[in-house]
């Protein structure tokens, strides 16, 4: 025992030279500064989100010491009084740019979280809060993850917050959903308008809190890990939609369905290919059935759109074709699309092509984009291209212009809805479609065809 306590007494000593003789300013640096490795951290961040872990208080201590980097050196973060280390990382998010997202517990041990993005030592953005819970109080931060969680091309923000009444502990979610780069508000459904939590921002994009959603979200009880309410926005659209009296996308497909006699009638001509397919063109929760037939000597394509209206009723959408022109060749397994964002909601711009053999020795080719709004189908023209084989060699003969009659290379007619769309500063993604023959319906059930319709549709993404 008693060198036991000759060993401690010596450690005890040496610790306070050390600690006595630490610069008073270099303690105050201390407190503004944290190392953290928030490489790492964020990483799992944009993942599946990461556990935390804070202590009773639900705060973080500063360390005696910090260091704001340099070469070879861990990247230093700051510190906020109250700030969750292990639930604050640095990160990136589309025109924000590399921000440092800070989790900020209550600093009386009581009220609410702050979450907050920090730029050049700086708080430039602040989450809207709006609590959900009463007879609760914060004790943590369990989660945080980034990525688009509402699938509008916009990285967003998810945050499970732990609460106790003094008997059990729970989740509650705190998804903030970026909106676009104008800054304009896009409500997802108007209905809901006033369950909107906005948040304002002097410079760069804001975020929204949609409470209805997170009531959802804990209804259903996806709020014990991030990676249970990740995939959960397309069943929230439908829950959403039902509240307003909007029908279910299930059902939308089940009358589809119920209505293949109108739509899945027999053609006459342009016969060789005869598809349809179901996908989520607009983002107003009713998915498009597009009917497609493909053939003949001028390999000729038409195409017909419905929607299911509010009253359950089949509609035919209204297009710009005209009766005499060649349609887009739409039967793809994928198209690029380019998404732009403003107050009226998403539009989602389809690159389409075309092919028409004109003469024997002529072919015809042009792209363009469609898009559905207000239920209608607009083309747009982009470019065209001729082809002609002629001379002795029947050589081809290569001509390309833009929709204003401007001459173009082919290498330029390639690229031209990247560099037109591209432009304008819109999102690129990729559609994939399955696409399924009318004739396989020949005999189905309405049940049968039901599942075959569903088929159809699940096989439908956007990314």
């Amino acid at each position: 025992m008693k060198i036991r306590g000759i060993i401690f007494l010596t450690i005890f000593f040496i610790f306070c030279i050390n600690g006595c003789g630490k610069k008073e300013e270099d303690i105050a640096q201390g407190l503004q500064w944290e190392k953290v490795d928030t490489e790492a951290e964020s990483e799992s961040a944009d993942g599946e989100g990461t556990p935390g872990h804070v202590d009773k208080e639900g705060l973080v201590n500063p360390r005696d010491e910090g260091e704001t980097g340099g070469d070879g050196a861990e990247e230093s973060v700051p510190f906020v009084e109250g700030m969750i280390k292990d639930q604050s990382f640095e990160t990136e998010l589309d025109d924000w740019g590399k921000v440092f997202f800070a989790s900020i517990a209550p600093t009386d041990g009581s009220g609410e979280p702050v979450f907050a993005l920090l730029k050049n030592e700086e708080i430039v953005y602040t989450f809207p809060d709006a609590k959900t819970s009463t007879e609760s109080k914060f004790t943590g931060v369990s989660a945080v993850a980034f990525r688009d969680y509402n699938q509008d091309g916009k990285k967003d923000v998810i945050v499970l917050v732990t609460y106790s009444d003094g008997g059990h502990e729970w989740n509650e979610p705190r998804v903030f959903l970026q909106e676009n780069s104008d800054n304009m508000f896009y409500l997802d459904h108007p209905g809901l308008k006033s369950r909107r939590v906005e948040g304002a921002a002097e410079s760069g994009p804001s975020f929204y809190r949609d409470t209805f959603l997170e009531e959802y979200l804990m209804a259903q009880s996806l709020t014990d890990s991030v990676a249970l309410l990740a995939e959960s926005w397309a069943d929230y659209v439908d829950y959403a939609d039902a509240s307003l009296g909007m029908l279910s996308t299930e059902r939308q497909i089940e009358l589809f369905a119920l209505n293949r006699a109108v739509w899945a009638k027999e053609v006459e001509y342009a016969d060789d290919r005869y598809c349809f397919t179901i996908a989520g063109l607009t983002n107003d929760g009713r998915p498009t059935l597009i009917v497609s037939n493909q053939g003949g000597t001028g390999l000729y394509t038409y195409s017909e759109f419905y929607k299911i209206d509010k009253n359950g009723e089949l509609k035919k959408l209204e297009t710009s074709f005209q009766e005499t022109d060649s349609q887009p060749d739409i039967i793809e397994e994928s198209m690029t699309v380019y998404s732009s964002f403003s107050a009226g909601g998403i539009k989602n711009h389809f690159i389409v092509y075309d092919a028409l053999k004109d003469s024997p020795d002529t072919y015809l080719y042009r792209v363009s984009s469609l898009n559905i709004s207000d239920d209608f189908v607009m083309e747009t023209p982009l470019a065209s291209q001729r082809v002609v084989y002629e001379g002795e060699d029947y050589a081809a003969r290569t001509t390309s212009e833009d929709c204003n009659g401007n001459t173009l290379t082919e290498e330029e007619y390639t690229a031209f809805p990247d560099r037109y769309y591209g432009s304008m500063g819109l999102a690129k993604k990729k559609a994939v479609f399955k696409w399924m023959d009318v004739e396989s319906l020949k005999g189905m059930s309405d049940k049968e065809a039901q599942e075959a319709l569903n088929q159809v549709y699940e096989g439908f993404s956007m990314e």
